[in-house]
C-alpha cells in the first residue's frame, strides 16, 4: 500500500513540474509504395495535435473500410523538461482494383483556424505474382479469425417443389452478430435452366433477426424471381461475398501509463474481412401434365382474357381496332396468343404489340396488349371468330382456357371502289403506269431562244476562257496536291478532326444516358476524353496517364482549373464503372461538364 502511495504522489509530482514543449504541426500519410492488383493495404493518415480531420474520396481504390480512428501518447523527460506527444491515426481499408500508378487521395485538418494538406503521395498497382492468392503485405484478413456463428450468407426460396414455368421467389441475405461495415464484390450464382427476373429492393437496410434463439444484423442483397425452364432436380448454386465487419479485441496494457488510464485490458475495435458462400439449394421441377389443349404454349400462371372492338358497323373502306389484352400472374414476357383467321375481305395491319408487368415478391405481375387496325373492302356481313389462351394454373393443377365471343361486323357500301376479291389499299400500279403517255400536256415552260446558225465559238468570252484554261488547271492540280499533303500528314488530320471526334462520342454519350446503360455511358465519356487529347497532341492511350495529361495541358497554358477538371471528370468516369450507382442527375452532370471543359480548352490551345 506504501509503494502505492509512493508511487502516485512521484507521478503527481511530475505531471505538475511538465513544462509542455510548443510543437508544429504534423500531417503525415502512411501507405506502401507498392502492392499487387487485388491486394488489400492500409492507408493511414496521423496528425500530433487534435484537429477537425476531413478524409478524401477515393477513385482510384475500393474502400473496404474505415476511418478507424486511434489515439497514441508518448512522454520524454530529457533534463527535466518532459515532452508530451499525442498522436491520432485516420487507417482506411483499400483494395487495389486496377493497374497502373495512381496518386493517393490528398486528406485536410483544420488545426487552430489553420488547414493543412496531407503529404501527396503515389502507389504502384503491379499484377500479381500468383493470381490465385493475393498478396499478404498489407491485408486485412485474418486467416486465424473464425468466421463461424458469427456471421454467414444464405439463399431463401418460397417454394422447393413447382412446375416447368411456375416462378420462385429467391431471397439472398447477409446475417452477422457484429457489426457489418462494407459488403464488397457480390457474385451471384449460374442460374442454370433458369429464367431470371430481378426485383427492385431499393437501398441495401439493416433489419433484426432472431434465428434459434440468437439475433443477428440481416441485409437482403437481393431478391429475384426464377422460372424453372425443365423438369428434374435443378441447383441453385451458391453466390459469393466479401463483407467487412467491425469485431471488439482484447489486449494488455503495454506500460504503467497505459495501464493507468485505460486499465490492465484495454479494448479495442478493429475490422476483419470474410469470405463467404451460400449453400447451395436444390428445387424439385414437375413435368406438366400430358393432357395439353391445343395452342398451348407453355405459359403458367393464372390469367384473363379480354377482347373489344371499338365499331360493330361501318363502311367499306372504313377502319376500325380490335383490341386484344391477356392479364394476370406469370412470365408476361412469353404470352402469345394464337393466329387469328380473319375474313378475307379484310384488310389486316400487323398488331402494335404493348407490355407491362411488374416484378415483386409475389412473383411477376403483369398485360400484354394486341391492337389491330383492320379496314373491311367489301360490304356485307362478316364474323370474327372467338380468341382462345391457354395457360396452365399450378394452384389448382390443372390447364385452364380464356376465350373472348365472336364479333359481329356489318359493313355498308361506301364511296369509292369495292374489290370483289382480296382486298387492297392501294390501286394497282399496271393500272396507272400508262396515264399521260398518249396525250402530252402543253409544255408552258421554254429556254432562252437564240438566232439560226448563231454560236459562241471565236468569241470574245470563248477566247478569255482559252486563255485563262492553264492557270486554272495549274490551280486547281495545287490545291489537290496541298490537300493530299494534309491528308498523308496523319497528326495534322488528327489534330484538325480531335473537337470532331471527342463531339461525336459524346453524342453516342447522350444516348446512353438517355437509355440509361450506364457502363456504356461512362466508358463513352472517358474514350471521349481521352481520345481528344490523343488526338490533339499526336499521342497513343497507351501513353496516356493522369500525370501525363496534366503535364501537357499545363505546358499548352491551360490554367490548373481546368486542368484539373479535365482530370476529375476521367478519374469520376473510373470510379463509376467500378463502383457503379444508379444516379441519372450524376450523370447529366458528368455530361454537361465534359463538353464544357472540351470547349474550354480548346478556346485556350487556339
Amino acid at each position: 500500500m506504501k509503494e502505492n502511495i509512493k508511487y502516485w504522489f512521484t507521478l503527481i509530482m511530475l505531471l505538475a513540474s511538465f513544462q509542455i514543449l510548443a510543437q508544429d504541426v504534423q500531417f503525415t500519410v502512411d501507405a506502401p509504395a507498392k502492392v499487387e492488383h487485388g491486394a488489400q493495404f492500409q492507408l493511414t493518415f496521423s496528425i500530433n495535435q487534435d484537429g477537425e480531420f476531413a478524409g478524401p474520396k477515393f477513385e482510384s481504390f475500393q474502400l473496404l473500410g474505415g476511418p478507424s480512428v486511434s489515439t497514441s501518447t508518448s512522454m520524454q523527460i530529457i533534463n527535466g523538461r518532459t515532452n508530451s506527444t499525442t498522436k491520432k491515426s485516420y487507417t482506411y481499408y483499400l483494395k487495389a482494383s486496377k493497374i497502373g500508378k495512381f496518386k493517393l487521395p490528398i486528406a485536410t485538418v483544420k488545426v487552430k483556424g489553420k488547414i493543412y494538406k496531407s503529404v501527396p503521395l503515389s502507389i504502384e498497382v503491379i499484377k500479381s505474382a500468383n493470381p490465385q492468392t493475393t498478396s499478404r503485405q498489407g491485408t486485412i484478413t485474418n486467416p486465424k479469425f473464425k468466421a463461424d456463428g458469427i456471421i454467414f450468407v444464405r439463399s431463401h426460396v418460397n417454394k422447393r417443389s413447382v412446375y416447368v414455368g411456375e416462378p420462385i421467389i429467391l431471397t439472398q441475405k447477409l446475417y452477422s452478430k457484429e457489426k457489418i461495415t462494407n459488403i464488397t464484390d457480390f457474385k451471384e450464382p449460374a442460374y442454370t435452366n433458369f429464367w431470371k427476373e430481378s426485383i427492385d429492393i431499393g437501398e441495401l437496410k439493416l433489419i433484426r433477426e432472431v434465428i434459434n434463439g440468437q439475433a443477428y444484423n440481416v441485409v437482403v442483397i437481393q431478391k429475384s424471381i426464377l422460372f424453372p425452364q425443365k423438369s428434374g432436380e435443378l441447383v441453385i448454386g451458391s453466390f459469393t461475398l466479401d463483407a467487412i465487419i467491425q469485431i471488439i479485441k482484447k489486449r494488455k496494457a503495454r506500460d504503467q501509463f497505459e495501464k493507468m488510464m485505460y486499465g490492465s485490458v484495454i479494448q479495442y475495435y478493429a475490422n476483419e474481412e470474410v469470405k463467404l458462400r451460400s449453400p447451395k439449394i436444390k428445387i424439385k421441377v414437375k413435368e406438366l401434365p400430358n393432357n395439353k389443349p391445343k395452342g398451348f404454349n407453355g405459359i403458367v400462371g393464372n390469367f384473363k382474357l379480354k377482347a373489344e372492338v371499338d365499331k360493330t358497323q361501318l363502311k367499306t373502306n372504313d377502319a376500325f381496332n380490335l383490341s386484344i389484352r391477356i392479364s394476370g400472374k406469370g412470365n408476361v414476357d412469353l404470352l402469345e396468343i394464337a393466329k387469328i383467321e380473319f375474313p378475307p375481305d379484310f384488310e389486316v395491319y400487323d398488331p402494335k404489340v404493348s407490355k407491362s408487368s411488374k416484378n415483386t415478391t409475389s412473383g411477376v405481375a403483369g398485360s400484354k396488349t394486341y391492337d389491330y387496325l383492320i379496314i373491311p373492302r367489301n360490304e356485307g356481313e362478316f364474323t370474327i371468330p372467338s380468341i382462345s389462351f391457354s395457360y396452365f394454373n399450378p394452384q389448382t393443377e390443372r390447364y385452364e382456357n380464356c376465350r373472348s365471343p365472336e364479333f359481329k361486323i356489318n359493313v355498308l357500301r361506301g364511296e369509292g371502289v369495292t374489290y370483289s376479291n382480296v382486298a387492297t389499299s392501294v390501286v394497282n400500279r399496271d393500272e396507272i403506269k400508262y396515264v399521260g403517255k398518249d396525250v402530252r400536256y402543253i409544255v408552258l415552260n421554254t429556254t432562252e431562244l437564240q438566232e439560226i446558225d448563231s454560236h459562241k465559238f471565236n468569241s470574245w468570252a470563248h477566247i478569255i476562257t482559252l486563255a485563262l484554261s492553264p492557270f486554272i488547271a495549274l490551280f486547281i492540280i495545287l490545291l489537290i496536291k496541298k490537300q493530299e499533303k494534309k491528308r498523308n500528314n496523319t497528326s495534322l488530320m488528327r489534330l484538325k478532326k480531335a473537337t470532331k471526334m471527342a463531339k461525336k462520342r459524346l453524342k453516342t454519350a447522350n444516348q446512353l444516358l438517355e437509355s440509361q446503360n450506364q457502363d456504356k455511358f461512362y466508358e463513352e465519356t472517358s474514350k471521349a476524353l481521352l481520345g481528344y487529347i490523343s488526338d490533339k497532341f499526336n499521342l497513343n492511350l497507351s501513353e496516356l496517364s493522369i500525370d501525363n495529361i496534366q503535364a501537357i495541358l499545363t505546358e499548352k497554358n491551360v490554367d490548373s482549373v481546368a486542368v484539373d477538371e479535365f482530370t476529375s471528370i476521367i478519374q469520376l468516369c473510373e470510379f463509376a464503372r467500378y463502383a457503379p450507382s444508379n444516379d441519372k442527375q450524376s450523370m447529366t452532370s458528368i455530361y454537361d461538364r465534359a463538353i464544357t471543359i472540351i470547349s474550354r480548352i480548346e478556346k485556350t490551345l487556339k
